[in-house]
């Protein structure tokens, strides 16, 4: 779409005086609709006034003739949505003046996703623009060339003020300042102020271009008044009226124009507003259209910096912010800015259990903690989710620790109470380094990300500590390089698969069953999945990869069901990339289906903390798995934040306990006692307790005295490969990866 400010041809190609008219008004539609298309004025007997195209394009005017009466229902919200064939669709408003006559038709491009947006919802948001059109439009309707003169000047100043404020791109808060100061400068005021109290923001400037004593006296003293009128009523204020002196001593001597800014959901947030001399001008209608638009601008603008829960920044604004403060920061070459990543532990167990209101309230008060416990001048954002990210200055080396520290005993001691009900809250902090050697800030980021999933590991609720230069490099390096043997992989399907078998932990062992673990070849032996599995979760291969495995290990278990199946039943893995997806759900259950293997025989293993933090698609997914009458197992039980409760609403009939514990209990006290509850509570719900990494008799012995049922492990046997699946006889990786 070519700019009408810049397209002579079209100005001369359309009516005298037209482009003049018209395209400023649409500028300012192609920034509160920045996704439109063609935007095009007619007259009332339908001839083009002038087209953002520069041309008149005949799928635009077609719709003028498929408009409803004036006194239709449809025309009661202001304007239309019409189709416009295969191309998309179009907003129709027809421009009124003060007697309601007809004085032309807007045409708007919107788009094919739009079909279903009401013509009164583009009409609301478009609101300020056609009151300023309607009356510019009128107004050169009815007067006389000679008349009105001013008429023109005070409405190309207005528009350059609209127009102007979307061409200030500075860093963090100086869009919203520029804003302010256009609005002071264009519409004569001595005082504008922008006040959002859920953002911790407020920008004022006078006619000067900042802020003065008189400016802050009189915000002072009308701020909290102005606020509460403005929530209480939600719509602009104008005051023309100047107190008397005695009474100028409680209420500053100004003219104030304030308009109540919205959030996305419409609900008040802060205000807008300006303050003219008791000699000044009354602040007109116009003026109040044009405030009105500079509130909405203005909400464009925090809405594209600061996360809607949180008031924190997003992602982006986060990110703009930390990258300027690296490249700007000053200090001691000795000292090193730092990030803290905070990730909510268990999140998804406090949305389980209480619902996704509780995990939003949760989220809002470590937000509110985080904010009270940084710095001046510290940056703070929200990433998503439950992920929050601070930026910290260059500083003394210890103060990266102390904080994240100070953060995280804090946060520890709130507790999301639901009746009588309670759950506990806490964080896991990483923190990453910047040693001032250039690197971005999306590598520290993701060094500090890294730190945050060791400190996940080891148990949460702590903080560990990464340098951007070395630790996540390595693993980054590490990552991509089996990433690369991966892909290599999957080209010349290098996979194999091997079962280990399950045996009972009571005095005549007995083989309960076997789990099918995949390898992949590399040179002249294989590897196990701990040499790939984190490269193909980092970069999303696990659904191709279950999917393989689930193909493979079927066939297999048909050629193999005498030697397999009649010891028991068969294990096969499914990551949590895949089960969270409806499609590898459908197909899981439709491969299982026709299979041929008896489905009695097939347990599927959930890991516990992917299962608890997608409890929904869990749930399904264990339901529709018993109606074949499989069984269901949750693995990598009591790792990090584990919960018993939720076992009730996920019927599975085994707990594969974590490897890492197993491999303890004969040595820690604290992981014997763990065992002990989660076995004691497994058997109180009829669920069986199975150990893996069962490494030594001493500890086989510990754990049948802590009422384990069963183990799996070296001790009782090494994995062994399925004869019946070779290279050759099953469907390749690569192929299925499309099928995703």
């Amino acid at each position: 779409m070519t700019d009408p400010s810049d397209n002579e041809a079209s100005e001369a190609a359309e009516a005298p005086g037209a482009a003049g008219i018209y395209a400023p008004y649409g500028q300012l539609i192609k920034m509160l609709l920045p996704r439109c298309g063609g935007i095009a004025f007619y007259s009332p007997e339908k001839e083009l006034l002038w087209c953002s195209d520069g041309c008149e394009r005949p799928d635009l005017k077609v719709v003028l003739d498929d408009l409803p009466t004036d006194d239709s229902e449809e025309m009661s919200g202001g304007g239309v949505i019409r189709g416009l064939g295969d191309e998309g669709s179009a907003f129709v408003y027809i421009l009124r003046g003060q007697a309601s006559e007809h004085l032309g038709t807007l045409v708007v491009e919107i788009g094919d996703g739009q079909r279903q947006t009401s013509g009164s919802m583009v009409a609301s948001l478009l609101r300020p623009v056609l009151d300023c059109l309607e009356n510019r439009v009128d107004v050169e309707a009815t007067r006389a060339p000679a008349d009105m003169p001013s008429v023109d000047a005070t409405q190309t100043l207005q528009l350059q003020l609209l127009i102007g404020a979307d061409s200030a791109n500075g860093p963090r808060a100086d869009r919203l300042e520029y804003l302010v100061k256009q609005c002071v400068k264009h519409l004569d005021c001595v005082l504008g102020a922008l006040l959002i109290p859920d953002r911790d923001l407020t920008i004022s400037c006078t006619a000067g271009g900042t802020a003065s004593a008189v400016g802050e006296q009189a915000l002072s003293q009308t701020h909290k008044h102005l606020l509460a009128w403005i929530q209480l009523n939600n719509k602009p204020m104008v005051v023309n009226r100047v107190m008397p002196d005695a009474a100028a001593k409680r209420v500053p001597p100004y003219k104030i124009l304030s308009c109540p800014v919205h959030d996305v959901n419409g609900r008040v947030i802060g205000l807008f507003g300006l303050f003219r001399t008791a000699e000044g001008a009354d602040f007109e209608p116009t003026d109040v259209s044009i405030l009105e638009l500079m509130s909405r601008k203005a909400v464009n603008l925090l809405s594209n910096r600061y996360d809607s829960l949180t008031g924190l920044l997003n992602r982006y604004a986060f990110e703009h912010d930390a990258r300027e403060m690296l490249e700007n920061q000053d200090g001691d070459e000795q000292t090193e800015a730092a990030l803290l990543y905070i990730d909510i532990d268990g999140l998804n167990v406090v949305n389980g259990a209480f619902g996704f209101h509780a995990g939003d309230e949760v989220i809002q008060r470590l937000a509110v903690v985080t904010k009270q416990g940084i710095g001046a001048h510290d940056i703070v954002g929200r990433l998503g989710g439950d992920r929050f990210v601070v930026m910290l200055p260059r500083g003394p080396a210890a103060r990266p620790e102390e904080l994240a520290e100070s953060l995280r005993a804090e946060m520890s001691q709130l507790t999301y109470l639901h009746g009588e009900r309670a759950m506990p809250v806490s964080v896991s902090i990483g923190i990453g380094r910047s040693s001032g050697t250039g690197e971005s800030i999306s590598h520290l980021i993701a060094a500090a990300e890294y730190a945050c999933k060791r400190a996940k590991e080891l148990g949460r609720n702590r903080v560990e500590v990464s340098h951007a230069d070395n630790a996540f490099s390595v693993a980054h390096r590490n990552d991509a390089l089996a990433f690369a043997s991966l892909q290599n992989a999957l080209k010349a399907n290098r996979f194999g698969l091997e079962v280990q078998s399950i045996h009972s932990l009571g005095d005549e062992p007995t083989v309960l069953g076997h789990e099918v673990l995949m390898r992949m070849r590399e040179g002249d032996g294989f590897v196990g999945p701990d040499k790939f599995l984190a490269a193909a979760k980092r970069y999303h291969l696990m659904p191709a990869l279950d999917r393989w495995v689930l193909g493979a290990a079927l066939r297999g278990l048909k050629a193999e069901a005498s030697s397999l199946i009649d010891e028991g039943w068969v294990s096969l893995n499914v990551s949590s990339q895949s089960f969270q997806k409806e499609s590898f759900r459908e197909f899981l259950i439709e491969q299982m289906s026709a299979s041929g293997v008896p489905l009695e025989s097939i347990c599927i293993e959930l890991r516990e903390s992917s299962a608890a933090h997608n409890m929904r698609e869990a749930e399904a997914l264990i339901h529709s798995l018993h109606e074949l009458g499989a069984k269901v197992a949750l693995d990598d039980f009591g790792r990090g934040f584990s919960s018993l409760a939720y076992l009730r609403t996920l019927p599975v009939q085994y707990i594969k306990l974590d490897g890492d514990l197993v491999r303890r209990v004969a040595t820690d006290r604290l992981a014997e006692s763990m065992v002990s509850g989660i076995a004691q509570a497994a058997a109180t719900l009829k669920i069986d307790t199975i150990a893996e990494h069962v490494e030594t008799e001493e500890i086989a012995e510990k754990l049948r005295e802590l009422g384990v049922v069963y183990g799996q492990g070296y001790y009782f046997s090494q994995p062994v490969a399925i004869p019946s699946v070779s290279y050759d006889n099953v469907v390749p990786v690569a192929a299925t990866a499309q099928a995703r």
